[in-house]
């Protein structure tokens, strides 16, 4: 049972559940949150202050209570706008501010990328997955991307495929195009500007635009034969519109970027591979017409 005396969230620490920075009340050691905006996923309802909702046991330290309080699945707590579309943004914002600094630097270590990148990139945990928030081209968040411990990404519900696009780029020198977060939090370690796609296969005509403006553009493909098939296909589309596009592999041994990090990539390597590596052609392709009757032979 939760007894401990709630303080009520601030703009710096919003509610854990849905996000906002008002009305809510959390626990002091973070371990319980009352919340008047969402029910699902609630213990029970405490008057008129809201619903309950257990975050963690201190004693076993996991999501839930160990006689079998129901586990606060913040994933389905919802925040909504106004007109009831789900807040994306807020909700990435209650992620982040349930990641513990102890989980961060694990999974860090883990992942051999740096703490600082993973929080440009907008890391949190819903409890169960650490997530990142996805954007459009405008920045505007619309979905968040869950990726589990033993590796596997899935999507919030309702999430739009978007990219990962980390805070305080440069905005010049050679932009790395990605695949995921990781990738994407190594080609920052590298002291490159990096933004990411989901997939080798996604967000081709978003990418297009939210590159519009960057001088070199570099897509980092992985080294499988559907990596390289999506990176190439990305460059050719990107090729169109800047004139120094260009795409790089990992080398044998090392299936993307971060792996290539770890394996002791150097940013002065990889400035030097950019320096040599082609620029992408454009090919276009015309069809002879017969003047006479305007149609193909």
């Amino acid at each position: 049972m939760v007894t401990e005396k709630m303080q009520r969230v601030t703009r710096s620490k919003p509610c854990p559940v849905c996000g906002h920075n008002d009305w809510c009340l959390v626990a002091a050691d973070g371990s319980a949150a009352i919340c008047p905006r969402v029910k699902e996923g609630s213990v029970k309802k405490c008057g008129d202050a809201g619903y309950l909702h257990i975050l963690e046991d201190r004693h076993n330290r996991h999501d839930g209570h160990k006689h079998g309080v129901r586990r606060c699945h913040v994933l389905k707590a919802r925040c909504q706008t106004s007109d009831g579309a789900t807040d994306f943004a807020a909700m990435a914002a209650g992620y982040q501010s349930r990641l513990t600094s102890e989980r961060l630097h694990a999974l860090a270590r883990s992942l051999g990328i740096s703490a600082e990148n993973l929080q440009r990139l907008g890391i949190g945990s819903d409890g169960s997955a650490y997530t990142f928030p996805m954007c459009n081209d405008f920045g505007e968040v619309i979905g968040i991307r869950r990726r589990f411990s033993d590796g596997r990404k899935l999507s919030a519900n309702g999430s739009k495929t978007g990219l990962f696009v980390p805070k305080g780029l440069a905005g010049s020198g050679p932009l790395l195009l990605c695949e995921g977060p990781t990738d994407t939090g190594a080609g920052l370690d590298l002291g490159f500007d990096a933004i990411g796609r989901p997939n080798c296969n996604s967000c081709i005509e978003m990418t297009v635009r939210a590159v519009q403006g960057r001088d070199e553009l570099v897509v980092v493909g992985d080294a499988d034969q559907v990596g390289r098939a999506g990176a190439e296909r990305l460059a050719s589309v990107l090729a169109l519109c800047c004139p120094h596009a260009k795409v790089v592999y990992p080398p044998d041994g090392a299936k993307d970027l971060r792996q290539w990090l770890n394996s002791g990539l150097t940013p002065a390597v990889l400035q030097e591979i950019i320096s040599i590596a082609p620029l992408v052609s454009v090919k276009v392709s015309f069809s002879r017409m017969d003047a006479s009757k305007g149609v193909r032979p």
